[in-house]
């Protein structure tokens, strides 16, 4: 077989296989074929460590994934390495988010744009969890022995990017995570993992005004497998004929937990200024993203940046939306599982942030943001920073 027939039907295959993968598995079931489901069959909520999908500072919570094509601060290290050099100097952040059913999210790290911003060099550590939960078991439904549980969930990383030409940059993120699901309990459990991120920005000017494209990859790499002495178990037998009674020496059992991957995401953004100038500035911005544990996600926000000519003080307001595959692919009413009503806000996030600057070179800022999350409520985030150049 000649090499272009060959490349021909590579090509071929590559196109519609996919196609016809997916209409096998979406459209309802009809003839002989076995394959046909009648939903979707992504993978919603099959991926572990889903706290890498929270964020960072409250700026970027507050405009979603498509912030990676304007992003100029210390959240270049989350949203887009790529854009550490183009950052106006070295910036520190702390973010403290109270989430959902008593836990707790942090963020906080630091970025250095160097050598004339042709390299950017970062550090940054995020927490989930919790603490002290009551244990409950069938022997103890009433939680008399005290005992507490808790779930620490870290992720340590280290950025490194390089202006290639004053138009584009590119960045990567190489980051460690570490999930223990059963703190306090004997021995816990708990899984290790390593995954990396890989940005890229390309900026110009249209009509006069900036413009940038970015394509982001996040948490490429292991997964997660839980091990550790809190799978253990002791069987208890009793009262069974011809069985000895095994309550002062049970067998010890160890459950194997299965892997899971990480919540991989590509993501392409796009942003344009039709308002930039000393003391105005608009930012309009749209993406496309494609994970591994839902549907193509769409979304896009806007920011409107005032600093003033006459005082050292400046102000921003932040909205974004997102379409919700997870809800509206499956629907959010099966299995018993009650909707939102018709006004549903979920996937809209706002916020606002102001800063201060003194000695012609240091900024203090503050940000924060609210964002609705549909069935399960709303929560807020804030952030501090500081910065000089």
């Amino acid at each position: 077989m000649r090499l272009p027939t060959r490349v021909a039907i590579g090509l071929f295959s590559l196109v519609l296989l996919p196609g016809m993968l997916s209409a096998q598995g979406t459209g309802p079931q009809t003839g002989d074929n076995p394959v046909q489901v009648p939903v979707s069959n992504d993978g919603f909520g099959t991926a572990s460590g889903e706290f890498l999908l929270l964020g960072s500072g409250a700026r970027g919570m507050a405009l979603g994934g498509a912030f990676a094509t304007i992003v100029n601060d210390v959240n270049s290290l989350y949203y887009n390495p790529a854009n550490i050099p183009l950052m106006d100097g070295v910036e520190a952040q702390l973010t403290l988010m109270p989430y959902f059913a008593d836990t707790d999210y942090y963020w906080a790290g630091i970025a250095f744009p160097f050598s004339d911003g042709d390299f950017g060099f970062g550090v940054y550590l995020g927490r989930f969890g919790f603490s002290d939960a009551p244990v409950f078991t069938e022997s103890d439904p009433e939680n008399r022995a005290g005992e507490t549980f808790g779930v620490d969930e870290v992720v340590a990383g280290l950025s490194f990017a390089h202006a290639f030409i004053d138009r584009f940059t590119a960045g990567m993120t190489i980051k460690f995570i570490n999930d223990n699901l059963a703190t306090g309990a004997p021995g816990g459990a708990t899984a290790r993992t390593a995954a990396v991120d890989l940005g890229t920005n390309y900026h110009s000017e249209l009509l006069g005004n900036p413009i940038a494209l970015s394509f982001v990859i996040q948490n490429l790499g292991g997964g997660l497998r839980h091990d550790g002495d809190a799978l253990q178990v002791r069987e208890f037998i009793t009262n069974q004929p011809g069985v000895p009674d095994q309550n002062l020496d049970p067998p010890v059992e160890t459950s194997r937990s299965d892997g899971f991957s990480l919540p991989r995401y590509l993501r392409a953004s796009l942003a344009y200024d039709p308002i930039h100038n000393e003391q105005l500035r608009l930012s309009i911005m749209a993406e496309v993203a494609d994970g591994n544990q839902q549907s193509t996600q769409f979304g896009g926000g806007a920011e409107f940046a005032w600093s003033s000519q006459v005082s050292p003080i400046g102000a921003a307001a932040r909205g974004s939306w997102y379409l919700q595959p997870d809800e509206r692919k499956l629907g959010c009413d099966q299995q018993g599982f009650q909707c939102p009503s018709g006004t549903s806000t979920d996937g809209l996030a706002l916020g606002g942030g102001l800063w201060y600057t003194f000695g012609g070179r240091y900024t203090a800022k503050f940000d924060y943001a609210w964002r609705d999350y549909g069935a399960i409520g709303n929560t807020s985030a804030f952030s501090f920073s500081f910065g000089w150049n």
